[in-house]
């Protein structure tokens, strides 16, 4: 079944599935450790949080004109400039001798996962029917969690060979990741065809004119867009409690990196077993109704990761999914799937040639998920941790929903 779907979509697409595919795995396996690997260095909660906050604001400024530059320059450029960064990230973890050598690190990180993984779905939904798009989304992620199954417990292994939990242990997974990230980064150079550069722009002027002019037309023409940054403030909002979610299962609850593994594997497993049904119900159903069946699978997640008496119960949390661990690694479990629904519908809401601009503009939203760091850090650091963890659910629940619930699921026809 999957060979015939495969069959009939692009070339392009299934270069992303490998090289993408390389690169997300590669992320994946030290994504757990992140927060570990810079408290080992010396980072205290605070400085934490606020190693996040400065790759966040350096992020948003980046946005607007990026933005711009994908739509000027074209999807494929801006990917490799996305993948070139994820090459430094991988250095400079491997090579940082203290915390605060992270900072880099964490700008180029928080500017490649803006670029790579939204770039990637623009080029999707952009080469694939309307009617086929939100199961080419959930099959790129059920493909990508394959070798994602075996990540955590291989870098869990890696991570005992060297010593364990420690900086000695940890720093092998970031030059495995760089090379990984090398070879994703000349597939994509060599092998991507690049789609076509629609441009918004018709009169010559000054860049800075320029970008100003898209986004205030943008922000006239495009009447729910103000609703979908609501939305995925909202979702960055998460970032009260991604730094710390790593701690409290190894701090708090006691668990090593087997165990930690483990819980990384569930998720992937019960994410690759759902992901493809998934996928043909949003086909089928809708985006917004497949959204709201998958969601309160994370608010069970977390909370079961906030009260579970013991490992066992522990281990739900990783199959079901924990707010503020989004996307394509992490313990997003089977509430992360409703991020695939959600997306989709997102990036059909806009005309193809304006999807750049958008992505610019949401982009600049990053500086909440900054904010959110350094508050998740003051928080944790005056004892509040649990508050830390329950933030973002509640949020999502008592505004992400109901600003969703409103917004038309219209398809995009182009």
């Amino acid at each position: 079944m999957i060979s015939n779907i495969l069959r009939r979509l692009d070339r392009r697409f299934k270069v992303l599935l490998l090289s993408i595919g390389l690169q997300t795995w590669s992320s994946g396996l030290s994504a757990q450790y992140n927060q570990l690997y810079a408290v080992a260095l010396g980072a205290n909660p605070i400085e934490l949080g606020s190693l996040k906050s400065v790759g966040g604001v350096v992020s948003s400024a980046f946005s607007a004109p990026a933005g711009y530059f994908i739509s000027r320059f074209g999807v494929k450029r801006m990917l490799l400039l996305g993948l070139i960064f994820s090459v430094l990230v991988a250095l400079l973890y491997g090579c940082a001798l203290n915390w605060w050598m992270l900072i880099p690190a964490i700008i180029f990180m928080r500017i490649s996962m803006w670029l790579i993984m939204p770039l990637t779905d623009i080029i999707i939904v952009g080469v694939t029917p309307s009617e086929r798009r939100a199961l080419a989304m959930s099959l790129s992620r059920a493909i990508w969690a394959i070798p994602a199954l075996f990540a955590p417990y291989f870098a869990a292994t890696i991570v005992s060979i060297f010593g364990g939990i420690s900086v000695e242990g940890i720093r092998p997974l970031y030059f495995i990741q760089l090379a990984a990230s090398l070879i994703a980064l000349i597939l994509v150079l060599i092998m991507l065809e690049p789609l076509p550069i629609q441009k918004t722009f018709s009169h010559p002027m000054s860049l800075t004119l320029s970008i100003i002019r898209g986004y205030r037309e943008l922000l006239k023409s495009e009447r729910w867009l103000k609703h979908w940054l609501v939305a995925l403030t909202i979702i960055r909002l998460g970032g009260i409690s991604a730094p710390f979610i790593p701690l409290w299962i190894v701090h708090v609850k006691g668990a090593d990196q087997q165990f930690l593994g483990l819980m990384g594997t569930l998720s992937i497993l019960a994410q690759f077993l759902l992901q493809i049904p998934m996928g043909y119900l949003a086909d089928s159903i809708g985006r917004k109704k497949t959204f709201l069946v998958l969601r309160p699978m994370l608010y069970a997640g977390t909370l079961i990761l906030i009260w579970a008496p013991n490992h066992t119960v522990l281990a739900l949390a990783g199959i079901l999914g924990v707010i503020g661990l989004m996307g394509p690694v992490g313990l997003s479990g089977i509430g992360g799937i409703s991020f695939i629904p959600f997306i989709t519908m997102y990036w059909e809401s806009f005309p193809a040639e304006k999807r750049g601009m958008v992505q610019g503009i949401s982009g600049l939203l990053d500086f909440v998920g900054s904010i959110a760091s350094l508050i998740g850090g003051f928080l944790w650091n005056m004892g509040y941790m649990e508050m830390v963890l329950i933030l973002p659910l509640l949020a999502d629940l008592l505004i992400l929903v109901p600003v969703f619930i409103r917004m038309p699921e219209g398809l995009k026809k182009d």
